[in-house]
């Protein structure tokens, strides 16, 4: 599954732009949206959803099947997809 953000829902907080500002950024209003999701690893997908305080990020699949970790990575995930 691809990885993607209930924009309407953000609060704008800065904890995913902060993690990476290629593959999170904000639309006009402010909210975030996952812009590229190439430009940045499974992990930092799912330590965003982690870290987002309203539990809006999907991290979906890894797109990189070789990526360290990525068991350990895809469970954590599954409290968020």
């Amino acid at each position: 599954a691809d990885p993607y953000i209930d924009t309407p829902l953000c609060t704008s907080c800065n904890e995913c732009i902060n993690k990476n500002n290629i593959m999170f950024n904000y639309n006009a209003d402010k909210m975030a949206f996952i812009a590229d999701p190439s430009a940045g690893t499974f992990r930092q997908l799912v330590e965003a959803a982690e870290l987002c305080p309203v539990s809006i990020i999907h991290p979906g699949s890894p797109q990189d099947t070789s990526e360290d970790g990525l068991t350990e990575l895809i469970e954590r995930a599954k409290e968020y997809n």
